[in-house]
């Protein structure tokens, strides 16, 4: 009986993987799956990465349906893009929109259509809190940092000296609210100007509170307080 039992569950185990490879074959064949040919399109001596993680991480992408697929991606700040790998190696270039979610580490990632950046329509944000009147998201973005053109008269100076490019960190903090999106400034005299919040209780709060804006567990504070 025992053994009946486990050749049933090995079947059952044996079934559902094969759908499941069946599944991300047709997925990664589909329209909104574009295969990479080569990945040249960033020079190699670049200081940094683009990348959030360098290497593929797993992952699960959840469609508004509410079917979700396993895979191992990859996010590319600089473009905006989701990147994917199939078993035989191959990197595909995922077309994003709004009607799915990236997971990956427990973190939710939501595409948006805002134009904070010139190379895609959508960008990605990863939720921080999502409250009933108010959300707060991470805003990930790099920019590619461009060597300094030494001039002939710099160059006979001693000035003017060339640096290696570099992907430079341009994130920051979005607030969503009353269907429209708001970039976290840096002080609190620019957050007032925002005119989100009453400005009595604000400096009242943020000063109570010790609030820095640079911090997500402090904007997780504030927007609270106002939700």
């Amino acid at each position: 009986m025992r053994y009946l039992s486990n050749r049933i569950i090995l079947f059952f185990f044996l079934f559902t993987l094969s759908n499941q490879s069946q599944d991300l074959i047709s997925v990664h064949n589909s329209g909104n799956f574009q295969l990479i040919q080569k990945l040249s399109f960033y020079d190699i001596n670049i200081k940094g990465s683009p990348f959030i993680y360098e290497d593929f991480v797993t992952g699960q992408i959840v469609f508004e349906s509410g079917k979700n697929i396993v895979g191992d991606f990859r996010m590319d700040l600089h473009v905006h893009k989701i990147q994917t790998k199939n078993n035989d190696g191959k990197i595909f270039e995922i077309s994003i929109d709004n009607t799915f979610e990236l997971i990956i580490s427990g973190k939710k990632y939501s595409f948006h259509e805002l134009d904070l950046v010139d190379t895609n329509n959508f960008i990605i944000l990863r939720e921080c809190l999502k409250l009933e009147n108010i959300s707060l998201f991470e805003f990930f973005n790099k920019d590619l940092k461009k060597p300094i053109e030494v001039t002939g008269s710099a160059a006979n100076s001693g000035y003017g000296k060339t640096a290696n490019p570099e992907w430079v960190d341009q994130s920051a903090y979005i607030i969503y609210y009353k269907n429209a999106y708001y970039e976290v400034p840096k002080n609190h005299k620019k957050m007032i100007g925002l005119n989100l919040f009453n400005e009595k209780d604000y400096t009242k709060f943020r000063k109570e509170n010790k609030i820095n804006l640079k911090k997500e567990e402090d904007l997780k504070q504030l927007i609270t307080f106002f939700n």
